[in-house]
This record gives C-alpha cells, structure tokens and sequence, in this order.
C-alpha cells in the first residue's frame, strides 16, 4: 500500500498547482465562465495526473528536447514490493515472521485518511439531511419551467438547490424578491449545485488538504460572481443590488446550497465594481499548460541519465562524489540527547519499504553503521530507514535514504539530539554533513571506522548549537521580550533559536532595529506574535536570515466617515514627487508599503492618479504611531482595496 501516500502526496502538489494559479492569476480576472470551467476541469484533472508516467512517451535517447525533463526534481513513487524478494542476502531471523501482520506506516496512512473521509462523507450527509428537512416543511408556490419555488419560515437568506429555489417572502420587500428569485434562477438554469457538490467531493476525498478547501471555496465564490453578472446586466443601478445583498445576508450559512446574501460579500462587491478584463487576458487560461508540464516531469517515475546533482524531495541538492559505491548505501550517524552526551546500546530497527530487517545499536559514541545492497529496479523507489520508536516513550528517532533504478538521491550522514527529558521547549534537532567530502578519500575496507572519524571531526559546531540552546532554556524560566540576543544566538518567545549576531537582521516598521528597539515596542503585548507581527526569512540551515516586526497592520477596513471629514488634505498628483516616499510612511492603492513585510513599492510619477495626506485622527487608524501618513493611488477607483469615502472631507 506504500503506492498510496505517493499518489495523495502527488494529488496534493496538483490540486496546489490549480490553486495557486487561480488565487494568483485568475481570480481578478472577469472571465467568470472560463473560470468555472478551468477550477471544475483542472480539480477532476488532477485525481489523473499522478497516475501519468511521461517517461513512457519520451524517446530513450538523449535528444537536446529531453534536457527539461531531467532537469525537473522527480517526486518519486515509493511502492513496496509484492513479493518479499530482498536485494540482501541476509539469513530471515525469526522475528521477520512476528512483523510481517504488523500495520506499516502506509498502513495507518491510509487508515487516518479513511477515516477523514468517512467522517467528511457524514457531514455531507448532514448536510443533504438539513437540505431535505428544510424542504419537507416548505410550500410549493410555483413550477415553472421545471423550477419549483418554495416558502419557508426559517431566518435564512435565500437559497437554490438542483432545480428548487427557496426563500422566506416574509423577510423582504415584493419589490426585492425580483433580483432575488432572478439570481438563484441563474443558479438553477446553469446547474450550479454539480460544481457545489463536486467541491463537496474534491474535500471528502483531500479533506486534509488545504488547497482543495481553497478551490472549493473559489468555485462556490466564482458561482456567485456569475449570478451576480448576469442580474447586473439587466439592472439599473449597481448599488441598490448591492444594498440588497446586505439586507438579505440574514441566517446560518449553509454550506451545501447557493445562498444569495452569503460568499464574501466584500469581494463580491469588488467584482461587481470592477471594469471588464480585455479579451487578451483569456490567454493567461494557456499559461496552466507549462505548469502541469512541470508537473507531470515531477511525476515521473525514472529519470533516465545520471547527473552529478542529485535533488531529495525532502532535503536541498548536494553533490555527489564519484567514488560513492552505486551498489551499496551506507546510514550511519550518531545519536545524543540533549546535553551532548552519546545514547549507548540503543536499539535502531531497519526496514526496507517498511519491512522489517534486523536491528543494531549505537556504540560508546553514540554511533551506528549499517553498509546495506541496493538493487535498483526500473519505474520504483525503494527506502531504507532506520529508527528507534518506543509507543511508551517520548523519545524517538528516525531517517532514511530513498533510490531507484535511474537516479540516485546520495546520502548524507546524521548527527541527531534527542531529547530524553520531558522539556516542554525542547524538541529532537536533527544536523547533517555531506558525504561527498568523505567519499572522496575514504578506504571502502574500512568504511566503518572512517566514517566514524569523519563524523566525530565534525560534530564541534552542532554540539556548540545543542549546548546553547539548552543553557538559555535553563536560565530563562519566560521571558517577556520578544527578541532576545543570549551568547551571540537570537532567542524568540518560544524558547528557540531564531539565527545569530552577525548573520540575523532585525527590522522593526521597515526601519533596521535592534532588540533592545523591538522589545521596547511590544513590552505591553503578553502573548505570541502572530504572522501579521512578525515575518521571518529562512536562510539553508532552517535559522532566520531576516526578521520584520510590525506594530501596526499592512491593510485596514475603509474608516469611518466621521474620521475621514476635515482630516485629507488633497495634493495636486501631477506635482507630487514620489521620492519622498522613500522617507515618509504611505499607502500604496490601500496597503502599506513597508521593507520586510509587503511589496514596498515606490510608484512611478506617471502611475499616480490621486495623492492625499491623511491626518490627525485618520492617519492613527491606519498606524497609532503617526499624525501623517500618504495615501496613494495608481488604481481606478473602484480597484483601490478599502477606500475611505474621500466625498465626506
């Protein structure tokens, strides 16, 4: 069953893929129906997608065309065999029979995933159950054309399902109900329910994936868009509609109909204000093309051809010495606990596609080796991990090499902490040192005592790093600040490492800072700092090359009318010189623009259309720090995200 988390793994990078290129290409666009038909397409695309091996259509000779595919990193398939035929020529001890009926880690992969579906299958049928109780106590009042209408009592805003459409006549005006009933008849006549459930679907089959939650929060917002569209085409006055949205938003959202007052109505608003996309932009549809190219090179299950760079899935390239044996893979490292001290005669189990080989244990060191055959085959993968799990325990450890006929993943030697007390902040910290640099001088008679060495010579700075963070978790019980500078590391509130002096910047509001500065700005907030407060950027070794602090936010909800009177002050934009924005705090089209945190862009002087100076009041509701700030626009205005109501100054 080892082929099953491979093809959810897959299912998840192409539903990412659709997703991404939606959210960032797509969703401003106009092209509603192109829209619907690409996020319902491509999503039933994707349940195929892993299962396409392009290496079959691809010519085994070494043609110039064949340069991309090698050089797209493979997401590769790990598949158990069907036979237990090991390349090893090890004698089976007896305890391989006692583990052969034990569940693998596929195994309860595929169990978790079973019953997260079955649980999403019961919600579903939660849902249809509400649907069909809300219809049984409703009237009919009309069939028309095969639509039937009907009359409910319930708080709700009106919905259509199939070819019903309900509503409470009750809760709104006679005068209303047209652009109501017009709207969810939109629904009805194009079938809009089939995109709603197959978004049901979509999440009952990748309920833990969070770019199908994403698209099926887009087709049921597009949906929407398109009602929208075409009642707008017939109605006079685009406002009034939109009054009415709000008017009628009353009720529980009920997730699996169309409902006329509910699906963002913010951006709903946005869409409806927006010009049409001009027709050329429909070539951006083509550009999904390349992309599931990509995909599908990342999907193949061999990579003809050996390169010197080989790519893991799960760690960055590295290189590969040419003296590093094809038919032999070396896991070795060593094992500590927190305080740097070698775990003696523990017991590490191997497994081959998680079956069972045999056992070893560290030595005085802390050290282990095991030299195991590899026997590539064609088409799949194979994995030899090595571990110690204890379900009575919280101390575990375990990693693993990956290779196939074709494509070599190379290897790189462990240095693993584990953790033996039970410390809230301390988790297992895992190092590696390439094994280029060791197969490249080393003596294959005597593999184990060198790599020995090499790994004891290199194991200095990662014992530094362990030592350090152990004594700063000792002589800080909880500390207050946010950023703390302890023996040359940095420290956040969590108790780990975030980088070092010399090699982490700190910036507070898009200025250079110090801790010293950040603490002073957040002495009076107690709690974690979320994402919108602070942003990291993560160097090769998982520590911060840069963090950001903010102490105010990056966009706001447009402001009342009542700050907004007497506190702009209008610039004439075709005088305005945009370089002073280089030293004085703005907002771009409704967001601000700040180094660290956003785009920070300065616009050019021939994009601005408006330039105001907010004041007093108004300039600290977009940051309590200030009594100016700049509004800027480049936009239409019905384009510039949250816009105050510049008419009541």
């Amino acid at each position: 069953m080892s082929a099953f988390p491979d093809y959810l793994l897959k299912l998840s990078v192409s539903l990412g893929v659709i997703a991404l290129f939606y959210h960032l290409v797509l969703r401003k666009l106009t092209f509603y129906d192109a829209n619907r038909h690409y996020l319902r397409w491509y999503s039933i695309l994707c349940l195929s997608i892993p299962l396409i091996n392009i290496n079959h259509y691809v010519s085994p000779e070494p043609t110039p065309a064949r340069v991309f595919v090698q050089s797209v990193p493979a997401i590769t398939r790990i598949a158990k065999p069907e036979t237990i035929n090991s390349p090893w020529d090890i004698p089976a001890e007896p305890a391989v029979a006692a583990k052969a009926g034990e569940l693998t880690v596929s195994d309860w992969i595929f169990y978790v995933w079973l019953t997260g579906v079955v649980i999403m299958t019961l919600r579903l049928a939660s849902n249809v159950r509400s649907y069909l109780r809300i219809r049984s106590q409703s009237h009919p009042v009309s069939n028309d054309d095969g639509v039937k209408i009907y009359h409910f009592d319930l708080d709700m805003s009106p919905f259509s399902f199939g070819r019903a459409i309900f509503y409470n006549p009750h809760l709104h005006q006679p005068d209303e109900l047209q652009d109501m009933i017009l709207h969810e008849y939109i629904h009805v006549q194009q079938w809009h329910s089939l995109d709603v459930i197959w978004s049901e679907i979509l999440c009952i089959i990748n309920w833990f994936n969070p770019f199908a939650w994403l698209i099926r929060s887009a087709i049921r917002q597009n949906l929407e868009y398109i009602a929208d569209q075409k009642v707008l085409e017939n109605h006079p006055d685009t406002k009034a509609y939109q009054y009415l949205l709000l008017k009628a938003a009353v009720g529980p959202e009920f997730s699996l109909v169309n409902q006329f007052g509910y699906h963002s109505l913010k951006q709903r608003f946005v869409m409806m204000n927006k010009n049409a996309s001009p027709r050329m932009l429909m070539g951006c549809f083509l550009f999904i093309l390349p992309l599931l190219a990509v995909v599908l090179a990342a999907f193949r299950w061999d990579v003809p051809g050996k390169g010197k760079k080989v790519i893991n899935f799960y760690r960055s390239p590295v290189e590969v010495s040419k003296r590093k044996p094809q038919n032999l893979l070396h896991l070795a490292g060593l094992l500590l606990d927190e305080t740097g001290k070698p775990i003696v005669d523990l017991p590490l189990t191997i497994t081959h596609d998680d079956i069972f080989i045999r056992t070893i244990k560290t030595d005085k060191d802390g050290f282990y080796f095991a030299e195991l055959p590899v026997k590539p085959e064609k088409g799949v993968s194979h994995t030899y991990s090595i571990g110690y799990d204890d379900p009575g325990h919280f101390m575990s450890y375990r990693v693993g090499e990956t290779y196939h006929g074709g494509f070599n993943f190379g290897e790189r030697f462990d240095y693993c902490f584990v953790r033996k007390r039970p410390i809230p902040e301390l988790r297992n910290f895992h190092y590696s040192v390439d094994s280029k640099r060791f197969y490249d001088q080393y003596n294959p008679s005597n593999t184990r005592t060198e790599l020995k060495t090499y790994l004891l010579e290199n194991i200095k700075p990662h014992k530094e790093e362990m030592a350090l963070r152990m004594d700063y978790i000792a002589t800080h019980r909880w500390s207050k600040d946010v950023i703390t500078l302890y023996k040359g590391g940095y420290f956040d509130r969590q108790k780990q490492l975030v980088g070092y002096e010399g090699a982490l910047k700190l910036f507070l509001d898009g200025k250079k800072a110090t801790p010293r500065e950040i603490n002073e700005a957040f002495k009076n907030y107690p709690y974690m700092l979320s994402g919108d407060q602070e942003r990291r950027n993560y160097g090769p070794d998982n520590l911060s090359t840069e963090i950001t602090y903010l102490t105010f936010p990056l966009y706001r909800d447009a402001p009342p009318a009542a700050l907004v009177k007497g506190n702009i002050e209008e610039k004439d934009a075709r005088s305005f010189d945009p370089a002073r924005l280089r030293n004085e705090p703005y907002l771009l089209d409704g967001f601000r623009q700040v180094y660290g945190a956003s785009s920070n862009l300065i616009p050019e002087k021939q994009d601005i259309k408006r330039a105001m100076l907010l004041k007093g009041k108004l300039a600290k509701y977009y940051d309590p720090s200030l009594d100016e700030i700049w509004w800027i626009e480049t936009r239409p205005v019905n384009e510039v995200f949250e816009r105050p109501d510049f008419a009541s100054k």
